[in-house]
């Protein structure tokens, strides 16, 4: 498309999580863990085999983008308060459009997307046309190491693309540091920004990571600055590493896509010429 798009139109997505919650809502059912590892869908381990409950493999239609405290702020917790940590990032970059190429109809190739945004493919797996599972690089929390697993949506809407996470499950926790609720939620969306005119077209892009949980007894005994500190730093360094995989990856991506089309066009001008000559 090449109508422009401003940053009023388009604001990055926000992650609400309230402290002091005893439900977490994300358009499924509350996750209460009993055991590592954790799962989104809330299944539980025991001995190894997965136990779902009878809602598991019911999917909403239409997912929620706000994952949201059920209970009231300030309201009476049946579970110890939960602590909510959050980071967002933004791009703001140059981006060149030749005539001809549009970075929105780069974008309507989700699969090709995501393999700019994930280039190793021996930890993803495609599940539908819009969603893959991803085994993300291990995270490092105080003396926890975790291995997450998410499954990541990519949506084309009028020029934007929206990234979200769907579902998630933690690998690696310890069973007395599994804790006793968790709620994950990345958001964000990108978009070629031609308010001021296609010469002067920006890449502009938004992301927000945000966890909530009931921490698990061991790590209640941190003080909490020091977990604060901690988290935001890990949630920090993951956006961090997104955002660099848009900035380097998908640009030179699209930089690539740029020159097919312009060898396509090509290829169709002498085929268009050598017909007028014969004819």
């Amino acid at each position: 498309m090449a109508a422009a798009v401003s940053n009023s139109q388009h604001q990055p997505w926000r992650v609400a999580v309230a402290t002091g919650a005893s439900r977490f809502s994300t358009g499924r059912c509350p996750v209460v863990v009993a055991s590592a590892p954790v799962c989104a869908r809330g299944c539980r381990t025991a001995g190894g085999v997965v136990l779902l409950p009878s809602w598991a493999s019911r999917r909403t239609s239409s997912p929620r983008r706000h994952a949201v405290a059920a209970a009231k702020a300030g309201a009476a917790s049946s579970l110890t308060d939960a602590v909510a940590y959050s980071a967002r990032i933004s791009t703001d970059m140059p981006l060149y459009e030749p005539p001809g190429v549009s970075f929105d109809e780069y974008l309507m190739d989700r699969a090709r997307v995501f393999r700019a945004m994930f280039p190793d493919e021996s930890r993803c797996q495609r599940l539908s046309d819009e969603e893959w599972r991803v085994r993300m690089l291990p995270l490092q929390f105080l003396l926890l190491t975790v291995h997450p697993v998410v499954v990541m949506q990519l949506r084309h809407r009028a020029g934007v693309l929206e990234l979200r996470i769907t579902e998630w499950e933690l690998r690696g926790l310890e069973r007395g540091y599994a804790p006793a609720s968790f709620n994950l939620g990345v958001l964000g969306s990108l978009y070629a920004d031609r308010s001021r005119g296609r010469r002067a077209c920006r890449l502009k892009g938004h992301l927000e990571i945000g966890i909530s949980c009931v921490l698990p007894p061991p790590m209640r005994l941190v003080p909490e600055a020091v977990l604060r500190g901690v988290a935001e730093s890990v949630l920090r360094s993951l956006a961090e590493r997104m955002k660099r995989d848009v900035d380097v990856g998908l640009i030179a991506d699209f930089q690539r896509f740029r020159r097919e089309k312009a060898a396509a066009a090509a290829a169709t001008g002498k085929l268009n010429a050598g017909a007028d000559r014969v004819a």
